[in-house]
């Protein structure tokens, strides 16, 4: 963004377009992962396991279940409320507070990112 403005610069992230939307879900990367794929984030898919490091529920792990461009929300399958009626309900979580562990590699590009991660440019 050209602006330094911190407001603009919020409603400029909320009111962008969802393919926009799409680079700004990059999720920071585990440790081991930073390593092994010599980058600092990646942008998160379903299937990805990940780690909650802030909020209520720090320190759970599980796999996104939906990922929401237009809310910037992701869901992970084990940070669940109790609602009052006694059912289940997925509390979407903000992108910074999300750490990947492990990576689903069933498409081409992830493969080919794992696969060019060990290579010399």
């Amino acid at each position: 963004m050209k602006t330094k403005n911190r407001k603009i610069q919020r409603k400029m992230s909320l009111n962008a377009p969802i393919h926009k939307k799409k680079k700004l879900v990059n999720v920071a990367l585990s440790k081991d992962l930073r390593v092994q794929l010599k980058r600092r984030s990646l942008g998160i898919r379903k299937g990805d396991q990940v780690q909650i490091i802030k909020g209520k529920f720090k320190g759970t792990q599980g796999t996104v279940t939906d990922v929401n461009l237009k809310k910037m929300k992701i869901y992970v399958d084990n940070a669940n409320i109790k609602k009052k009626n006694g059912s289940q309900a997925q509390v979407p979580v903000a992108v910074a507070k999300l750490r990947i562990i492990k990576l689903i590699t069933a498409d081409k590009s992830r493969q080919k990112l794992v696969e060019n991660a060990g290579k010399k440019v």
